[in-house]
């Protein structure tokens, strides 16, 4: 994914939250660009840090670790194990209504090494596992949205409450559910899952596909 097109995805997830407080959209437009514009770095470090990580389900220890890190240092309290799962964690900051999440995967693929920037089948080790399905891009997208949300809500002395959540394991039998059921979500007035793909589409609803119907 070009990096116009993650700052694009940044600014879908940020501006729907800010017109629910009806700010000027001209200014609202303003402050999201400068505040997406300063993270071009972070964003890329991000991109590439995961994809170096590359690990499978439930094994996502140092992607979940190095997450976990830049939340904590940009003020989010972080709550580590949720559902029982050693590798799930939630991110909490803000007070009040809206409660916002942002949620994207982080597990890797088996057999998927690929040496960053290549175009053909060229893995860094082979047999090991990588992100084949751009589980690398999302987090990098969300955790920049809300640290910028976060600079927005201060600055403009806004209620609210932003949630960060990673997909853990989405590739074997995913973990989401079970943080529904264990109820992380049932405060949530919206919830903003991305994932990549050939555009920038936005849709509503149930998703189909991914995760368990029921964990019972």
């Amino acid at each position: 994914m070009k990096k116009t097109n993650f700052k694009s995805l940044i600014y879908i997830l940020i501006v729907p939250f800010l017109f629910a407080e009806n700010l000027p959209s001209d200014n609202l437009k303003l402050k999201v660009v400068e505040e997406v514009e300063s993270q071009s770095k972070l964003i890329q470090e991000m991109v590439d840090m995961i994809f170096s990580f590359g690990e499978l389900g439930f094994q996502e220890i140092e992607t979940s670790n190095y997450l976990i890190g830049i939340l904590e240092q940009n003020g989010f309290k972080v709550t580590r194990g949720i559902s029982g799962i050693p590798t799930a964690w939630m991110a909490e900051w803000g007070k009040g209504k809206p409660v916002i999440a942002l949620g994207s995967d982080i597990d890797g693929i088996p057999k998927s090494s690929q040496m960053p920037g290549v175009a053909y089948h060229k893995p860094i080790i082979e047999g090991a596992p990588g992100h084949g399905e751009g589980h690398n891009s999302g987090q990098a997208v969300i955790v920049a949205a809300a640290i910028a949300m976060k600079k927005i809500m201060m600055n403009e002395k806004m209620k609210g409450t932003l949630k960060i959540w990673p997909g853990v394991a989405e590739e074997l039998v995913a973990t989401k559910a079970y943080f529904v059921r264990d109820g992380y979500f049932k405060d949530v007035d919206a919830c903003i899952f991305t994932h990549v793909s050939s555009n920038l589409a936005v849709t509503h609803g149930q998703a189909g596909g991914n995760g368990l119907l029921s964990v019972e």
